[in-house]
């Protein structure tokens, strides 16, 4: 049972070594972006947070 998980380990391992070597990098999917403004807003609005113009406009950081 060992021997099969190294042998899928290494299978694993091999494949991505020959991804690389070909040049193609992995992409940050388009969940990760944090999407439009309003999307945003709309957010932290929910969360209770003040809303992105709000937010933007504060004269400084809270310390």
């Amino acid at each position: 049972m060992a021997r099969k998980k190294d042998r899928l380990r290494a299978a694993a391992i091999l494949a991505v070594l020959l991804e690389e070597a070909e040049g193609q990098a992995l992409q940050s999917s388009e969940g990760r972006d944090g999407g439009a403004a309003w999307s945003r807003d709309h957010r932290r609005s929910l969360i209770g947070r003040r809303n992105l113009f709000r937010a933007r406009t504060r004269r400084s950081t809270t310390r």
